[in-house]
């Protein structure tokens, strides 16, 4: 049985819903044809009722993407790409999307697979947690309308960096419930506070325990990731300054997701800011189902390898050339951080 790109809907450059339609349907076809698995194990993997793998495999027939000899179409490759990258790292879900010379142009495919997946994660009145950076702005920018999904959306992270750049977690916050069709919740206590007894203080306020509440209840997280140049948005920022970096650097840190440092082999690393800081613990990140990293380009591959080895996440959404790069790894696929 052989899966392939249906012929006649070759989606435009930037159609990215019509392309994550059609590659989620050469992905059903080939978990289904080729990886054997069945078709209630596909819809509890994608989120998804078992019907609407039924209708789309019934689909890609129609389509023909389901076909007797072998096509070599791209999307083809991301389907295969998607599931080698599912096996290696343990993700629940691998979404890729293709090369592209402008960096604008992957935010925009990023947004299109990020718009393809949160109506299948979420449910309307349900809670998504954000936390912040440069490519998850570009993502809230970049994300299709999709108002009927009606969920609320938060951030997982105090307040830091500048407001007019519209990193600011709360702007990018906004930003999603926008195109979510539901409300953002602000979390206006700083990021990093003075010392840990502050922040011991402020997680035990009355006034936080709404915060707290929504974090208790989220249905999926979004992070991103930043290596720990000075080239990042956690130094472009303001966040840490040059010797902050360094520093992070000899203890082993090779990259920043949600404030968590973590070395390469995955572990969470201590430094002057560990206990200083307001946001979603690592436990209660990993007791959720759906933890998505999206992020993509060269600077990326070393903190999303170190992210893959974490188990802080379980759903991926990068580029090939990053997946392509992250596949010729020879280090252990995960650690036990």
């Amino acid at each position: 049985m052989d899966v392939s790109r249906a012929r006649g809907r070759q989606p435009r450059a930037g159609d990215n819903e019509g392309e994550s339609r059609i590659g989620q349907l050469v992905k059903i076809s080939r978990l289904y044809h080729l990886e054997n698995i069945g078709q209630r194990q596909i819809a509890e993997r994608l989120n998804v009722s078992t019907a609407s793998v039924s209708r789309a495999l019934a689909r890609a027939k129609e389509l023909g993407i389901v076909h007797i000899t072998i096509g070599e179409s791209p999307s083809v490759s991301h389907a295969e790409l998607e599931i080698e990258m599912e096996k290696r790292f343990e993700l629940r879900e691998c979404l890729l999307v293709g090369r592209f010379d402008a960096l604008e142009q992957t935010y925009s495919a990023l947004a299109g697979s990020v718009g393809a997946l949160l109506p299948r994660i979420l449910k309307p009145g349900s809670t998504l947690g954000l936390s912040w950076g440069e490519t998850l702005k570009a993502v809230g920018e970049n994300l299709p309308s999709l108002l009927t999904v009606r969920a609320d959306v938060v951030p997982i992270i105090g307040a830091m960096g500048k407001i007019e750049t519209g990193v600011y977690p709360n702007s990018i916050a906004r930003t999603f419930a926008e195109k979510l069709g539901g409300n953002a919740y602000l979390v206006n206590t700083p990021a990093i506070v003075d010392n840990p007894q502050t922040r011991s203080s402020i997680m035990a306020d009355s006034n936080f325990e709404q915060v707290r509440k929504l974090w208790r209840r989220l249905a999926a997280v979004v992070l991103g990731v930043s290596g720990l140049g000075t080239d990042t948005s956690v130094y472009r920022g303001g966040i840490f300054n040059r010797n902050d970096l360094a520093v992070m650097r000899s203890r082993g840190g090779v990259c920043a997701t949600n404030f968590i440092i973590l070395d390469s082999e995955g572990h969470p690393i201590s430094t002057r800011f560990s206990e200083r800081i307001v946001c979603l613990s690592v436990p209660e990140m990993k007791d959720l189902r759906n933890v998505v990293i999206v992020a993509a380009g060269n600077n990326k591959v070393e903190p999303l390898r170190a992210v893959l080895k974490s188990r802080l996440a379980n759903v991926l959404v990068t580029d090939v050339p990053c997946a392509l790069a992250l596949l010729e790894s020879r280090s252990p696929t995960r650690g036990s951080g």
